[in-house]
């Protein structure tokens, strides 16, 4: 396995063709003395030379253990809102069921392939200076988006690995890297972590709201520019629970990408069209997908189904998310073994392709919407929190009628809205851990472990192993 530390004596053999385009179907490296060695003044020798190098990062998050699988839609696989079939390969039931211990691959991959962007975004970082004074709005562009990916991937290695998420934890969280150079660093605290986060989005939005071009479309949103910073912004915040900035970020991102209407909404989950996207995963044909470990189209094989208890929160015959999202199992080709079931299609594939490889949504205003209805509601500003909700609602559900909730039932409603709205997208499992920190599966199958208490450790995921054998300064959670 790669350490941190391993990671930087193998850097420059595997920068050449862009980025760190690393293999995830097997659990080690062989490693090679390279028989050529790069200096960063080689392979940084010109502001062209980025752009390749960025571009490898980004295609690095489609990764089975980046956007392809762990940070797309393993948390609704660990949580209620989804129950392994007698269909499942049991390829990742050690993470489903809670059962990971420190010497497992998941468990280190995950950790491996975020630190090895974080190394692509220190790089880039490292040696963008030399050029910010000939162009400087092109060395923005670069910068602030190297910036806000490290920030982003200290923050989803902070959500497996940290006990808590409270804003100013003495907590361990994990190590912070910002250079890339060999060192072996303990775990800083939560509250350094959120510090670090923090500084990398905050000084990317200024650079990314003075760049030489658009980064995005409005229909091509796979980059990180400036509306994606202040989406990032919001979720951290919500997350760190400092209320008002989370409204001012999910109030920058909403403005800069409305929600999308009711009739484009559906569109979005087959590329047709980008509305309210913030940001997105590229995937294309032969490379992948988000979802093929719940749903596969090609083979029609349901690994996971949705939660019983998931599928009646829906208005099957008005809301737009339950169409866009489920489609019965009779009405799915070859689906005879699953007739009388519904079957995740969310995913299924650009256009009318069968092949799963739709881009994943890493951030939409759905998201901001919700997240600034949380924050008024815990800010006493309740009336407005019930305007977001409501809001967000009648653009989803035909004929709605608003609602009145306040108090408790307010937070419960907006709580019940994440579910609906966010599925497999990346939430349950961490919302779960931010709020109530339990899981009750309802309907469980055979097999399947149905209940995770509050006092658990396996909130937190352990620290692998051989990070730990390779550098004496990194201590392990509480539990393993």
């Amino acid at each position: 396995m790669l350490t941190i530390e391993r990671i930087m004596k193998k850097l420059y053999a595997l920068l050449l063709g862009g980025g760190l385009l690393v293999s995830s179907s097997c659990s080690d490296f062989i490693d090679l003395t390279p028989t050529h060695s790069l200096s960063s003044t080689t392979v940084f020798g010109k502001l062209d030379d980025f752009e390749p190098v960025l571009n490898g990062t980004y295609a690095s998050m489609r990764d089975l253990y980046a956007y392809g699988l762990f940070q797309s839609v393993m948390p609704d696989m660990m949580a209620d809102n989804t129950l392994e079939t007698t269909e499942s390969l049991v390829n990742y039931k050690a993470v489903t069921d809670w059962t990971y211990a420190a010497d497992q691959l998941r468990v280190a991959e995950v950790w491996r392939f975020s630190y090895l962007m974080i190394n692509d975004a220190n790089l880039i970082l490292q040696n963008i200076t030399q050029f910010e004074s000939t162009n400087p709005q092109r060395a923005n562009r670069f910068k602030g988006q190297a910036l806000a990916i490290r920030g982003l991937m200290h923050f989803n290695l902070l959500r497996y690995y940290a006990p808590n998420f409270d804003r100013n934890s003495t907590a361990p969280g994990i190590p912070i890297k910002t250079t890339p150079v060999i060192e072996l660093p303990g775990r800083a605290t939560v509250k350094e972590v959120y510090d670090q986060i923090y500084k990398d989005l905050e000084a990317a939005l200024p650079l990314l709201n003075d760049v030489d071009a658009a980064i995005n479309t409005n229909t091509r949103r796979s980059r990180i520019d400036a509306a994606t910073v202040n989406a990032i912004l919001a979720r951290v915040a919500l997350y760190a629970k400092e209320y008002d900035r989370a409204i001012t970020f999910a109030t920058a991102a909403i403005t800069a990408r409305p929600l999308a209407s009711r009739a484009s909404f559906p569109g979005i989950w087959t590329d047709a069209n980008a509305d309210e996207v913030l940001f997105s995963i590229q995937f294309n044909p032969g490379e992948g997908g988000p979802a093929l470990d719940v749903w596969s189209p090609a083979t029609n094989r349901a690994q996971f189904d949705p939660s019983a208890e998931l599928l009646s929160l829906y208005d099957a015959a008005k809301d737009v998310r339950y169409t866009s999202y489920f489609t019965p199992g009779a009405s799915v080709p070859g689906s005879v073994n699953r007739a009388t079931r519904v079957v995740s299609t969310k995913y299924q594939g650009k256009g009318t392709a069968r092949d799963g490889a739709v881009n994943f949504k890493a951030f939409r205003t759905g998201e901001m919407y919700l997240i600034r209805a949380e924050a008024r509601a815990l800010s006493n500003r309740a009336t407005e929190a019930l305007a977001d909700l409501n809001t967000l609602r009648a653009a989803r559900i035909a004929d709605f009628t608003p609602r009145t909730e306040t108090g408790q039932a307010l937070l419960d409603a907006i709580a019940t809205e994440r579910r609906k709205e966010l599925w497999l997208e990346g939430h349950r499992w961490f919302d779960l851990k931010r709020t109530t920190r339990v899981v009750q599966r309802v309907s469980c199958r055979a097999g399947v472990v149905c209940n995770l208490p509050a006092s658990s450790p396996k909130w937190a995921w352990p620290i692998p192993q051989n990070e730990r054998l390779a550098n004496p300064n990194i201590a392990q959670n509480e539990g393993y």
